[in-house]
């Protein structure tokens, strides 16, 4: 049987308008729960449109073939039921293994689910099917991103503004990534002194005009370079170059992308949490982002994306009971927003509430499985709250892979666990770590050369 669905779009006798084709396209791709999410008006438009479709393609056919399985599939991803959509939805693409939206579909589903590894096939497929549409890159990118494959998901999100004609989607799809990976590097560098050194230069940087600032090199060029060697315990000289380049051709991509939504002024509410997100992860001003953020939200009420961007806002500025109620808002509409439990994470371990982080963590660990700070956090969180074997299972791989521990403490808590499940020689080991680590620090330290800045990158 032949896919009854062209180009991605519908049933070629459906009487669609090129707006209710836009919107359909734009709304399936997006998903009501995705990272991506566009204004109700539009999400409103595309549900109408592509129930249209879908359900004039059931009509005439049975529960068990093609597009009654679509339309079921279809149902349950609009009301964010991901689990369920994916046993619909195979069962769908077993009957039609090379449909554009049961892939795409299938995809989404599977990354709003934690598993990206298996999200990457379907959504390949799905661009594959559709060559000329920018949403399966769009996917691909974040799939990517969350694997931690950063040189490929910067390929996807580039690949998906030349397809799209650098539409306003992927645009904003692109400047989000390139906001976030900013951010990501900006964390792992505070992790040693002459990485704090490296975001303080990124901070003089952010106040030039940004006509003096330049990007050196292709983003994917630099993220593969970042990888290209094993993460050492003390990054060379080289390496912070490479940090700051990479982070320095980020800001200058959002900056372009802001810009371009400035003056094309088609979507005010993305202009404002791109604008907002600027603010926050480029200059540190938290209370100028959560002003961005709620005009948006008052343009796009129920966003879960700008609630959970505010959330992070909030909790920047200090205002943890404001951080706490719109993290878990932007929770309650879509429960797989992984910044808005981070900042739930945060809250938790900053009063010491370890018990109320670690179902948090366990969460993230399998939605970010790429993202070593939550993984370490996991371990730490494990530890403290008596479960030393699970916590050893995240600290032990990550200390040996190199993450930074400049001061030595998690090589400290690792000996503690392992002293306590009786493995006294290796504990004799992390802790001979754990002192070599502290001394050097504190060696530096008196030199002078770990400088205190406050970073809020």
């Amino acid at each position: 049987m032949s896919s009854p669905v062209k180009n991605g779009l519908a049933f070629v006798d459906i009487p669609f308008t090129g707006l209710q084709r836009d919107a359909a396209r734009r709304y399936v791709g997006r998903g009501m729960m995705g990272f991506r999410q566009t204004a109700l008006g539009v999400c409103a438009t595309g549900l109408l449109a592509v129930g249209m479709w879908v359900a004039a393609g059931a009509q005439s056919l049975s529960d068990g073939d093609f597009q009654t399985l679509l339309k079921q599939g279809f149902d349950l991803h609009q009301q964010a039921k991901y689990a369920e959509a994916i046993l619909v939805l195979e069962r769908a693409r077993n009957l039609e293994p090379g449909d554009y939206f049961a892939n795409l579909l299938l995809g989404i589903d599977l990354l709003r689910t934690g598993k990206a590894n298996a999200a990457l096939p379907r959504l390949e497929q799905a661009a594959r099917a559709n060559p000329s549409e920018e949403i399966p890159e769009d996917y691909l990118g974040e799939a990517e991103a969350r694997l931690g494959r950063y040189a490929q998901a910067a390929d996807a999100y580039q690949q998906a503004t030349e397809r799209g004609h650098d539409s306003e989607q992927a645009l904003e799809a692109w400047a989000g990534f390139a906001l976030e990976r900013f951010r990501g590097i900006g964390q792992t560098l505070r992790a040693s002194a002459a990485g704090v050194a490296t975001v303080h230069r990124l901070q003089e940087a952010a106040a030039k005009p940004g006509s003096t600032v330049r990007c050196e090199g292709s983003i994917p060029g630099l993220e593969r370079r970042m990888t290209a060697r094993p993460v050492s315990r003390q990054p060379a000289r080289e390496e912070m170059e490479t940090a700051y380049k990479l982070s320095i051709c980020y800001a200058v991509e959002a900056g372009k992308v802001a810009e371009r939504l400035r003056t094309s002024g088609e979507d005010a509410a993305a202009l404002g949490r791109l604008r907002g997100d600027v603010l926050l992860r480029l200059k540190g001003d938290a209370a100028a982002a959560q002003e961005e953020y709620r005009k948006a939200i008052a343009l796009r009420p129920g966003d879960p994306a700008l609630l959970e961007r505010l959330a992070e806002a909030q909790l920047t500025a200090g205002d943890t009971e404001g951080a706490r109620t719109s993290a878990q808002a932007a929770l309650a509409i879509d429960p797989h927003r992984g910044e808005a439990m981070r900042t739930l994470v945060s809250l938790a371990m900053s009063s010491r509430d370890y018990d109320k982080a670690l179902p948090w963590l366990r969460r993230l660990a399998v939605e970010a499985p790429a993202d070593r700070t939550v993984l370490v956090d996991l371990g730490r969180v494990l530890a403290l709250t008596g479960d030393g074997a699970a916590a050893l299972r995240y600290l032990g791989p990550a200390l040996a892979a190199g993450y930074p521990d400049e001061k030595g403490a998690l090589h400290a808590l690792e000996a503690h666990v392992l002293s306590e499940l009786g493995r006294e020689e290796e504990a004799a080991k992390a802790s001979a770590e754990a002192r070599r680590l502290s001394d050097a620090f504190q060696a530096r330290s008196k030199d002078g050369s770990n400088e205190k800045v406050n970073a809020n990158q």
